[in-house]
C-alpha cells in the first residue's frame, strides 16, 4: 500500500473513536496527546476510558454506532472487535468524506496510523505501508532507545531559543549559524544529565552576545518544566 506521510493538526478538533476496549483506549490516548476532542461510542469502556469519561476528559456515548455519530467529526477511528461494525464505520465515514482508520484492516482505511515515538513536540513516525507491522514496532523500539526522554526538554530549549531569537533578531544574518552551533554544542548531553547550570553555560557560550542571561535562564526553566509536565 502506497501512502503519503503527513502530520494532521487536530488540536481542539472533534474526533470519534468507535470501540471502548484496549485498542480503542490506545487510539483515544493518541488522539488526546495530539490535542483532539474525543468522543467514544461503545457499549462498554475499559477502566482507563471510564476514568477519563467520569473526569470529563472524553465524551462517552453508551450506544451502538450509527452514521449520525460522524456529524462534525474531522477523523474517525474504528476499534471494535466486530469486523462488521468496523466495516460499517468505514463505509459511513468514506461516504461523508471523513478520514477513517480501522485497526488492523488497512483495506478499510483512508489513513494509516504509523508506529510512533513521542518526546514532547518531537514525533518520530514509522510506516511500512502495511507490509510489516512487526518491523514498524521493532524500529519504534529502536528509536525509543536512541531518542530518550531528554529530547523533550532539549526540543523545548531549542524552541524557546528560536522564538526569542526571532523575536529580538528576526532576519539577522547570523541566526542560522547560531542555531547550528547550538545543535553541535554539548547542550543535549547537559540536558540528559539534568544539569541546569551546564545548560545555561552552553547557552551563554553560544548565545550570550545576542540574548541576555535573564532570557537564557527563563528559557532553561521553561524547558525543564516542560519535561516535568
Amino acid at each position: 500500500m502506497k501512502t503519503y506521510p503527513i502530520f494532521a493538526v487536530i488540536e481542539d478538533r472533534p474526533c470519534l473513536v468507535v470501540g471502548g476496549g484496549r485498542v480503542g483506549e490506545r487510539k483515544v490516548q493518541d488522539l488526546r496527546e495530539a490535542g483532539g476532542r474525543v468522543t467514544v461510542v461503545s457499549q462498554g469502556l475499559s477502566a482507563v476510558l471510564e476514568e477519563l469519561a467520569q473526569a470529563g476528559q472524553i465524551r462517552y456515548l453508551n450506544e451502538e454506532f450509527t452514521p449520525e455519530h460522524l456529524q462534525g467529526m474531522v477523523l474517525v477511528m474504528a476499534a471494535t472487535d466486530d469486523p462488521r461494525v468496523n466495516a460499517r464505520v468505514s463505509a459511513a465515514a468514506r461516504e461523508q468524506g471523513i478520514w477513517v482508520n480501522v485497526a488492523d484492516h488497512p483495506e478499510f482505511c483512508t489513513f494509516i496510523v504509523p508506529a510512533q515515538v513521542r518526546r514532547g513536540d518531537l514525533t518520530l513516525a514509522i510506516g511500512t505501508g502495511g507490509a510489516s507491522p512487526a518491523l514498524a514496532r521493532k524500529l519504534r523500539e529502536d528509536l525509543q532507545q536512541r531518542f530518550g526522554p531528554e529530547y523533550r526538554p532539549y526540543l523545548a530549549l531549542l524552541k524557546g531559543v528560536r522564538v526569542r531569537l526571532l523575536s529580538e533578531h528576526r532576519g539577522h544574518p547570523e541566526n542560522a549559524a547560531l542555531f547550528h552551533r547550538l545543535l553541535d554544542s554539548p547542550l543535549l548531553a547537559a540536558v540528559a544529565r539534568g544539569d541546569r547550570s551546564g545548560v545555561v553555560a552552553v547557552l551563554r557560550e553560544v548565545l550570550g552576545d545576542v540574548l541576555s542571561p535573564q532570557i537564557l535562564g527563563e528559557i532553561t526553566s521553561e524547558a525543564f518544566q516542560e519535561a516535568q509536565g
